[in-house]
């Protein structure tokens, strides 16, 4: 074997390996995103001063008569209290089977409601429109439809901290499709869109508290990708991200 087929496969092996670490690190990180979150220890600690009462002794209560209840006159009725149905342990929009549509970001699998999408448009970085003294997740602005989309770096909002500090820009060929929601008010630029699958309520694993990720609404089971609140995610950057427009 010569030279140069051993270097080619010690290259073919490294890239290897280097993919199969960054399968396992955005493994590790949804495993970390679908963990339940503990609940308060407040709510887990028992209240010291609340002690059980103690139990009368026997001889008290064979000697001690018990008062005799009082007949209350002219009592007016009380209104019965009819108790709330508890809230859904998922969306509106997740009632029987519905739709979702799978997309990419840096080789993390995403998928978002298919009744919440407003369009998919290709990238074009010659349509934007850049901001000065804006957020890395935030791109700039682009007219669709006479109106302007504030555009998204899904990567930047969604990964990890040490995943977002190595991204290339966006400007080196990374993005590839811009996702509309919140009524084309939003494009979530992306690396590439991929199938529409349809879900029951079943096949998802709902996330039960919102956390510091409450775009975060739970996990596609047999997929194993995030499942993203459309309207919860343009609620949070409506809050924390640049001004409308």
């Amino acid at each position: 074997m010569g030279m140069n087929d051993k270097a080619v496969k010690t290259e073919t092996r490294s890239a290897q390996l280097v993919m199969l670490d960054q399968q396992l690190a955005l493994g590790a990180y949804l495993q970390a995103l679908l963990r339940p979150v503990p609940l308060e220890v407040a709510e887990s600690v028992a209240d010291p001063v609340a002690a059980p009462p103690a139990e009368i002794p026997r001889i008290v209560r064979e000697t001690v008569p018990l008062p005799k209840p009082v007949a209350v006159v002219n009592e007016e009725p009380v209104a019965e209290i009819t108790p709330q149905p508890a809230p859904a342990a998922y969306p509106e929009w997740a009632q029987g089977q519905f739709q979702c549509l799978m997309f990419q970001v840096a080789g993390l699998t995403l998928a978002l409601p298919l009744a919440k999408l407003y369009g998919v448009l290709p990238w074009d970085a010659e349509l934007v429109t850049e901001l000065p003294n804006h957020q890395p997740w935030f791109l700039g602005l682009r007219t669709h439809l006479d109106h302007k989309v504030k555009l998204i770096d899904v990567a930047n909002v969604v990964l990890p901290a040490d995943r977002r500090a190595s991204l290339p820009a966006a400007t080196s060929g990374r993005l590839g499709k811009v996702i509309l929601i919140d009524e084309g008010r939003w494009g979530l630029a992306c690396d590439d869109v991929a199938e529409v699958i349809t879900l029951s309520n079943g096949d998802v694993k709902w996330r039960s508290q919102s956390g510091t990720r409450p775009w975060l609404a739970g996990t596609v089971i047999q997929q194993m990708c995030v499942l993203i609140d459309t309207e919860a995610f343009a609620t949070m950057l409506l809050e924390s991200g640049p001004a409308s427009g």
